[in-house]
């Protein structure tokens, strides 16, 4: 019995996967970090991937910020986008708001999370996948710098956050 558990294990460790939606990493089923902004390529993906909301992190003044052009795409696809902009450092209250927006999610959405280069994203998921996943922060961590998490001043604020929730 305890060599069958041995040879499963690998198995039920969760990890980040590589997905079909180009620049995009799969750190849960259906919720993903894109590193970067939605491309052409990226849009013409969505709809073969069922995503039902694409979060935008990105603040006013950002490269490549067209809110308004990114909402109507996505609307016209029938994603709904929410843009809720965040820092570098993002202060306890917004990690609050936007784990608990994707706990509120309906059952079976599909997400993505996205800025200008997935840091601030991947941060993001990382406090959802720890605080209200179960997932050790270690293996948190190493998703999120798989899919972007790369500054150490995001990286503070995230473990400070975490520290606050008493999960370091």
């Amino acid at each position: 019995m305890s060599r069958t558990l041995v040879l499963l294990l690998p198995a039920l460790v969760i990890q980040a996967q590589a997905s079909d939606i180009p620049g995009a990493v799969e750190v849960r089923p259906g919720v993903y970090v894109l590193r970067g902004v939605p491309t052409e390529e990226t849009f013409a993906v969505l709809k073969k991937h069922r995503i039902t909301h694409v979060i935008d992190l990105r603040r006013d003044g950002e490269p490549n910020l067209n809110a308004e052009q990114e909402s109507n795409r996505l609307q016209d696809m029938g994603v709904q986008y929410v843009r809720y902009a965040i820092t570098r450092t993002p202060p306890p209250g917004d990690f609050d708001f936007l784990r608990g927006f994707l706990k509120a999610l309906p059952a079976g959405s599909r997400v993505i999370l996205h800025c200008n280069d997935g840091n601030r994203a991947s941060a993001v998921a990382c406090t959802w996948l720890v605080l209200d996943k179960g997932m050790a922060l270690e293996e948190a961590m190493r998703i999120s710098r798989n899919s972007g998490l790369q500054f150490p001043e995001t990286e503070q604020a995230l473990r400070r956050y975490l520290g606050s929730k008493g999960r370091v």
